[in-house]
């Protein structure tokens, strides 16, 4: 689920992801990051271990921008910034090759 946060905020957007594992998380910001504008950040929420190693990797090969990780309880929170690139992947396709 993406949310629009109101202005003043510090990011556009907000995606709960968790319950989700791997590869679903990714796939979900992957998707989270296409539709938003080239600088444009958004703040995931998480509860998978394995985004730990998983999105700084993914950040890198994307071109996007892991600005901060922490853990709060038993949540993941991670701040992204939607690079100038994106690579392009279609979700279905992303899916059938992860299983």
């Amino acid at each position: 689920m993406t949310t629009q946060m109101p202005r003043g905020c510090s990011f556009m957007h907000e995606i709960d992801i968790t319950g989700l594992k791997a590869p679903f998380p990714i796939l979900k910001i992957r998707r989270a990051l296409a539709a938003i504008e080239p600088g444009t950040k958004i703040k995931a929420i998480a509860d998978d271990p394995a985004l730990i190693a998983d999105l700084p990797a993914f950040c890198q090969q994307a071109g996007h921008r892991l600005i901060m990780a922490h853990q709060q309880g038993s949540q993941l929170i991670f701040e992204l910034e939607r690079g100038a690139r994106q690579a392009e992947l279609n979700t279905d396709e992303a899916l059938q090759e992860a299983s």
